[in-house]
């Protein structure tokens, strides 16, 4: 079922109608407009490309990106990017400088905002990114002969040029839909935003006036798992030589389960049978190339690349294996904080299979940065082609 976010933009009447009169109550006249239809082109001559984003932060991310590519490829053309949600922390930085695009709110999929969008943009491509394909604008963009891609988008109910889903799941619906003329092999760009570079500087803070501490990562988005898991923990034998790093569920009402928060550390060691909160996501990075070994039970891509980049040993949960259930270390889900437990146990005393673990899932993470780079060079192809 779609979410409010996706239906405000849809072409139901009483969804579009409530979020405009929102937007013109709280001040965001332009969403309104911008929603109604009432688009403007960039200034500047040459055919629009149309880069049509969702409302999710890592759909403008993705929008974003394939933006500032096509800049770099095709200097000829106008580029629009519309999202269903501003985010100005992702969107400012990455499209500065960029000459000859518009950025907005964008249109819903009323009858009448696709006819007023598609008469004031007149689009030569149409690209959806991460977003629900809307049939009212998708059988405009046909009637008006613009050339459709969907990057990383469910099914379509109309025959498009290409699409690149994300995952296997995604391209086994394209090819049940048989809705593309081409089809590219999933690839997750989210493995690209993954920091790549291997850094210990975490293991060696932590470890300050001590001769060696294991650093174990439990990533959770349960906070009743992740609760459960921090008592046991702490009663186990892992916790005399060693720290817990917790993170995904936040922990605001819940302050005494850990002993402290990142934030709030002032980066001295750590006494063993420490249990650190990370409330900053920026130190996930760092956290997952010191560990020595991890449990991942997460539904966002951006962790879970990021838990492969760092090369530790990890342990799945059922949500993890949803987002990639053709990883190898996806075989044995760890459902119970005790199989975790006992997993690390055995981990702390074989560090060359906890090596040879992390290995492997560094190299898969690296497999998919390859797949993602020829996805995006097949795409910018096709469109150059236009």
């Amino acid at each position: 079922m779609p979410s409010a976010d996706e239906r405000a933009y849809g072409h139901e009447w009483w969804p579009v109608s409530r979020a405009n009169w929102h937007d013109l109550r709280t001040g965001l006249r332009s969403a309104a407009l911008a929603r109604k239809g009432y688009l403007r082109p960039p200034r500047g001559e040459g055919k629009i490309i149309w880069i049509k984003a969702g409302y999710r932060p890592e759909s403008v991310n993705l929008a974003c990106e394939l933006l500032a590519a096509l800049r770099a490829y095709r200097l000829d053309v106008r580029l629009v990017l519309t999202f269903e949600r501003d985010y100005p922390d992702i969107i400012e930085p990455r499209v500065r400088g960029l000459r000859k695009i518009g950025l907005g709110y964008g249109p819903s999929d009323r009858p009448k905002a696709v006819k007023r969008v598609m008469e004031r943009l007149d689009p030569f491509g149409l690209i959806l990114v991460d977003t629900q394909p809307h049939p009212n604008l998708l059988q405009a963009a046909i009637q008006n002969h613009t050339h459709i891609i969907a990057f990383n988008t469910p099914p379509t109910d109309v025959e498009i040029e290409a699409s690149f889903p994300v995952d296997h799941r995604q391209a086994e619906e394209w090819r049940i839909a048989a809705r593309a003329q081409y089809l590219a092999e999933p690839a997750d760009p989210f493995a690209v935003w993954a920091e790549s570079q291997i850094d210990t500087t975490f293991r060696s803070l932590t470890a300050v006036g001590q001769d060696e501490v294991d650093i174990w990562w439990w990533h959770d988005d349960q906070y009743e798992s992740q609760s459960e898991f921090i008592h046991k923990w702490r009663n186990a034998s892992l916790a005399k030589q060693g720290i817990l790093v917790v993170s995904g569920y936040p922990m605001i009402d819940k302050p005494n389960v850990a002993d402290l928060r990142i934030s709030q550390w002032q980066r001295d060691g750590l006494k063993t049978g420490t249990v650190l909160y990370v409330d900053d996501r920026r130190w996930f990075g760092a956290i997952a190339s010191s560990a020595n070994g991890g449990y991942i039970n997460t539904s966002h891509r951006n962790i879970f690349w990021q838990a492969l980049a760092g090369g530790s040993a990890l342990r799945f949960g059922p949500s993890s294996r949803e987002l990639c259930p053709q990883f190898p270390g996806m075989d044995n889900l760890y459902k119970q904080p005790k199989d975790v437990l006992e997993d690390w146990l055995v981990l702390s005393g074989e560090p060359l299979i906890a090596r040879r673990q992390g290995d492997e899932a560094r190299r898969y993470f690296w497999n998919e940065r390859r797949r993602v780079q020829c996805a995006t060079e097949i795409f910018l192809k096709r469109v150059f082609d236009w």
